[in-house]
């Protein structure tokens, strides 16, 4: 702590000694205090898993968002710190009255967008209001959309929101519907993609959470814990699960040889594994093994049928056809 800090600190203590009154601001009035503040925190740490998990099965690639600072400042004073390039999502949260504005920085805002476009996720070229395509435009809004949604999600335990279709502009100018004066609660949220690092921050105004302020206590917010799990978020994690993918390989055998064998291999020369051919390969997923399948063609490729998984018994079978193909082993028995 700097010496001017210890200074001012060291003065309010002594005026309420003294009984003297403390300099207050009626132009940044605290709006927020320090139990607030904590429950909101709490909240926006489950935010974030919610986002982590929304991001990375929307993009198919690891995602990793952590709570940062929390800020109480003016609207005002928050869109004058903005720079040029950067996205603003707002969206009314039903029955909360007012918008929440979600701003994500343009690095984060544009690989994303690249990745869903089927890129690598590279940062792409400006967004404005005069170059962004509409294709860029609808994604960069089902992102918002979503990640207001998970935003309902954390909130849960509180109050349930319904969110509202998300409007996206691309400078703080185009903002409308909210006084410049209005005290704003800011929480960051740094994002880890790729090899870069970016930030997304949820903007409360205070007059929207204004009803709902006496439940952010942390004796309310404990005490009344989420008693179940809400269908709808169970469908969606469902549906966000089954868009993960998942690498398989089939194992045809393994071999153990000497230093001096390797050396000594030839082109011509044969390798005889382990796997007896009358047994089923195995199919891992993820290095896991899950499944028996056996081996045949389908049309001039290689295949394998899925005869079962690895806890069943395997099947009994002589002749295999995968849809027109042949068996590279015609005859299967259970050893």
């Amino acid at each position: 702590m700097s010496l001017s800090r210890v200074r001012s600190a060291t003065t309010r203590t002594a005026r309420r000694e003294r009984g003297k009154p403390v300099p207050y601001d009626f132009r940044r009035p605290d709006k927020f205090s320090k139990d607030h503040i904590r429950s909101i925190q709490s909240i926006h740490e489950a935010f974030d898993r919610f986002a982590s998990n929304y991001l990375s099965a929307h993009v198919r690639t690891a995602v990793h968002s952590e709570l940062g600072p929390i800020e109480q400042t003016t609207l005002g004073d928050y869109l004058d710190r903005r720079p040029p390039q950067v996205v603003l999502c707002l969206a009314e949260l039903e029955p909360l009255v007012g918008r929440v504005l979600l701003e994500l920085d343009f690095t984060t805002a544009s690989r994303l967008v690249d990745r869903m476009l089927g890129g690598a996720g590279e940062e792409r070229p400006p967004f404005t209001a005069t170059t962004i395509t509409e294709i860029e435009l609808l994604l960069l809004r089902e992102l918002g959309n979503g990640l207001f949604h998970e935003l309902a999600n954390a909130w849960e335990q509180v109050v349930r929101l319904q969110p509202q279709p998300c409007e996206v502009v691309l400078s703080g100018q185009q903002i409308q519907g909210l006084m410049p004066s209005e005290i704003v609660l800011l929480i960051q949220h740094n994002v880890r993609l790729f090899d870069s690092e970016g930030q997304f921050t949820v903007v409360l105004p205070a007059s929207t959470l204004e009803p709902i302020l006496p439940r952010l206590n942390a004796r309310v917010l404990f005490a009344n814990p989420r008693r179940g799990t809400n269908p709808e978020v169970l469908a969606h994690l469902s549906c966000q699960l089954e868009e993960v993918p998942l690498q398989l390989r089939v194992e045809l055998g393994r071999a153990r040889l000497t230093v001096q064998d390797l050396l000594a291999l030839e082109v011509g020369d044969v390798l005889v594994l382990d796997q007896d051919v009358s047994f089923p390969l195995t199919v891992y997923v993820e290095n896991e093994p899950r499944f028996y399948a056996f081996p045949g063609r389908r049309g001039r490729s290689l295949a394998v049928r899925i005869g079962g998984t690895v806890t069943e018994e395997w099947p009994r079978t002589n002749e295999l056809d995968l849809e027109g193909g042949t068996t590279l082993w015609p005859t299967v028995q259970t050893p």
